[in-house]
């Protein structure tokens, strides 16, 4: 080798060094930089001409294990959805205490049904009248805090999955301009591995937020989908958007009043196609927790609303009260399925018969509300008319005093039976806002699944009747079309609307007009085909003439014996009877339909509230044990990250002292090799 080719070498290696010991200090000096991976640039050997011609440096390169970062951005796009449930979860056991709690919901339905069961001891006690009316208001005030703050989380959670699709938005198109700048130094030969770090950090924060899959085209840059496959980024960036709400109730839900997450510039929902990071997580609950949590305390207070206003439509007051005036809208041409008899007694301030009244409800020609109110108000002394609410009212003339017995009046419509009296809200503890203009169904899996069902809905409008068959290979949506079709000219409308991870049936007249369903199948009653809509805890409340005098309130039933006539005593002061079917309510077995996520049983109603409160406990339990578990997962993988990526100090430091011998070695030979030159053109 010449003294040139020599010097060359020697020269090449202290650049080398140079450039190495730059390499080594950039990692020390960003040892504690978030994200940073530590950078190495190998040297090696180039051959020029069959020859040796000093050394050079490779490429400069992250020290990554794309592997378990893949394997990490995965786990953390999982645990992330769960970490958001698990807030949540956790602020919900708040809303309903613990069972064995004085403030929780089972122990005020427990309080209700004792102050009840007093009543029926000490019926003519005002404090134990009192004590009903006080408690039976704070259940419902409870029940309405426990189901607008279940919506104030769905709310929450409908803002917050706004954020998330903005941060996806930016994250990606921060990825973008990367992926341009990274692709442009490759091409020329450059590595960039620091925009390499910046996109690394990206990625992960975008795993946080929906789950992904990538991979790295030659070119240095990375190609994005969703876990399902969706192109999020290629050479662009795909837009996600979400329309948020301001408000928030039991009624709206995902399609119907919530939308969804829309991908690109077609707008394609794929809110169905997200199974991870934040974004999964707030839907998971925004849809479906929260929305089962909703649907069970509405059963709760469907079921409780229906129980009491059965047996305090078939009670009375004493001394009875001199109007009654029902709850519910009706109209004189309403003809819902109506048999058997109906009781109406004017009685004295003593509870003895002055006039009494049994309506043959099967032999009403014509079979309607109408009638029935003509017939009552034939009474000599009592008047009976629809007011202009549409509220039947039932007035005791003379000083007189009014009272109803049920006796075996049955007024059927869907899959729910009421006595005369509970059918046009009489006499009701609670209102919950039932009208018969709507009807919904329980929750089923599907909306295009075959029911396996056939028979005939049958719609009364105004006295007249269409009917709807449907067959076994029907669906929850073919059937809501075949409704459509056949009443669509009356204003009546069924949909199928998506509740949690079901559907259910609604039907709705858009003027407010009653309507009544009779069905020659098993439809109504396997959907549980009723009047109302959803939300009954959002609505339910004592009836507010009863808030205001508690000695409204039913204890005692107006007599059922045969030829009650003038001059009986039709009700007593002592008559503790009606309280008792109130207290009844609350230690007898009710049938459950499933709802949320309980399925159907047979329990209490204060036990029922306990299985509520107990499987929400139990789910965040489970849901905090999972990101307990996930979070050691999580902190492992990162160690074997930075066990892989991260700089170790005394390592590079070490590396410097080797560099620094290196230099000064090709220093001497530089200097030795420059001597040697100096000598021979000093000889020349």
């Amino acid at each position: 080798m010449s003294l040139v080719g020599a010097l060359m070498s020697a020269v090449s290696g202290l650049q080398t060094a140079q450039a190495q010991l730059q390499v080594t200090s950039n990692n020390v000096a960003n040892v504690n930089t978030p994200g940073y991976t530590r950078k190495t640039a190998t040297p090696e050997t180039p051959v020029y001409g069959g020859e040796v011609g000093g050394v050079r440096l490779s490429e400069v390169q992250r020290t990554v294990d794309e592997g378990l970062l893949r394997q990490l951005r995965e786990h953390i796009a999982r645990l992330t959805g769960q970490s958001v449930q698990a807030s949540f979860l956790d602020r919900t056991q708040i809303l309903f205490g613990q069972p064995g709690d004085n403030t929780s919901l089972s122990h005020s339905i427990t309080q209700l049904g004792t102050a009840l069961e007093n009543l029926s001891v000490t019926p003519s006690s005002l404090a134990n009248r009192a004590s009903v009316r006080d408690t039976a208001r704070w259940l419902a005030d409870q029940m309405n805090s426990v189901s607008q703050s279940i919506q104030d989380l769905r709310l929450e959670a409908e803002r917050q999955i706004g954020v998330s699709v903005t941060k996806i938005n930016d994250t990606l198109s921060e990825i973008q301009d990367l992926n341009t700048k990274i692709a442009r130094a490759t091409a020329v030969g450059d590595g960039a591995p620091d925009l390499e770090d910046r996109r690394d950090t990206l990625l992960n924060n975008l795993s946080q937020e929906i789950d992904i899959q990538y991979f790295k085209r030659s070119s240095g840059e990375v190609v994005i989908s969703t876990g399902n496959g969706r192109l999020l980024l290629d050479s662009q960036a795909k837009t996600l958007s979400h329309s948020d709400v301001t408000s928030m109730s039991a009624a709206v839900t995902l399609g119907n009043g919530l939308d969804g997450i829309n991908f690109g510039p077609t707008g394609i929902d794929i809110t169905q196609e997200i199974t991870g990071g934040r974004l999964a997580g707030l839907l998971t609950l925004r849809d479906q927790t929260l929305v089962d949590l909703q649907a069970e305390v509405d059963r709760l207070s469907e079921v409780m609303a229906d129980q009491l206003n059965a047996a305090h439509n078939n009670g009375t007051a004493f001394p009875p009260p001199t109007t009654l005036t029902g709850t519910r809208s009706v109209a004189a041409t309403d003809a819902p399925a109506m048999s058997g008899t109906f009781r109406v007694a004017v009685v004295d301030s003593d509870g003895v018969t002055v006039e009494a009244l049994d309506v043959d409800l099967g032999a009403l020609a014509p079979a309607n509300i109408g009638t029935l109110v003509t017939q009552i108000n034939g009474m000599t002394n009592a008047s009976a008319s629809i007011n202009a609410a549409g509220q039947v009212v039932l007035s005791a003339t003379g000083g007189n005093r009014i009272a109803v017995n049920e006796m075996d009046s049955a007024v059927t419509t869907g899959n729910a039976t009421y006595g005369m009296a509970q059918f046009l809200g009489l006499n009701d503890l609670y209102t919950t806002g039932l009208g018969f203009d709507q009807y919904h169904s329980d929750r089923t899996a599907s909306d295009t699944a075959a029911l396996g069902l056939a028979g005939t809905l049958s719609f009364d409008i105004a006295g007249a009747t269409t009917n709807v068959a449907y067959a076994a290979g029907d669906s929850l949506t073919d059937i809501a079309t075949a409704i459509n079709a056949a009443v669509g000219g009356a204003n009546i409308t069924a949909s199928v609307v998506r509740e949690g991870s079901g559907y259910h049936l609604e039907v709705t007249d858009a003027n407010g007009d009653n309507f009544f369903l009779s069905d020659s199948g098993t439809l109504a009653s396997q959907l549980n085909l009723r009047a109302g809509s959803v939300g009954t805890a959002e609505r339910i409340a004592l009836r507010s003439d009863i808030l205001q005098d508690p000695n409204l309130i039913a204890h005692a039933q107006l007599s059922s014996a045969a030829g009650l006539a003038a001059g009986d005593v039709a009700v007593s002061s002592g008559d503790g009877s009606a309280a008792r079917d109130l207290a009844d309510a609350f230690t007898q077995n009710i049938n459950f339909s499933a709802a949320g996520a309980l399925g159907q049983g047979t329990t209490t109603l204060a036990n029922y509230a306990a299985e509520i409160i107990s499987l929400n406990a139990t789910t965040a339990q489970s849901m905090s044990d999972n990101v307990s578990t996930g979070d050691s997962l999580r902190v492992s993988l990162e160690n074997q990250v930075a066990d892989v990526s991260q700089v170790n100090l005394d390592e590079e430091l070490a590396n410097i002292i080797v560099l620094q011998n290196a230099y000064s070695a090709s220093a001497r030979i530089t200097a030795a090799v420059s001597d040697m030159l100096d000598t021979l053109l000093k000889m020349v």
